[in-house]
């Protein structure tokens, strides 16, 4: 199997498992948020060269929010993302993975690379990393 063809199969595990059609944005999001468990939202506004207001609106949409529809309070978001504060600084927000987002991105993992499904997920140091509770 090719590395694209590997790709391929990741992106349209984020397509069947999240969302049809979601933005790379959200991806990019995703994955730095994977690799780094508490990434302060100025740290990802750098990284990805993200202006902060479509970087909020992004970790709201990838996160999980309660919205009020005729006066019915209805779940709303991806439920891949939480923001706590940041320990070093209350006026900032520290992001993490949900339990969903840890299952969906060690999915993703083992679909670009196969060996980790083949009996080696759980001793893979990116898997416990992804699947540790911060």
């Amino acid at each position: 199997m090719t590395e694209i063809h590997r790709l391929f199969e990741a992106v349209e595990l984020l397509r069947k498992s999240v969302k049809k059609d979601m933005p790379s944005q959200h991806i990019s999001i995703l994955l730095t948020v994977s690799q780094r468990p508490g990434i302060t939202m100025l740290e990802l506004c750098q990284i990805l060269e993200m202006p902060q207001g479509t970087l909020s609106r992004n970790i709201k949409i990838l996160s999980h929010f309660l919205v009020r529809e005729n006066g019915v309070a209805k779940g709303g978001g991806l439920g891949l993302l939480y923001t706590e504060q940041d320990l070093d600084n209350p006026h900032t927000l520290a992001v993490f993975l949900t339990d969903k987002g840890r299952t969906v991105v060690a999915e993703l993992a083992c679909t670009i690379n196969p060996a980790l499904r083949d009996g080696g997920l759980e001793a893979h140091p990116d898997y416990r990393a992804l699947t540790k509770d911060y």
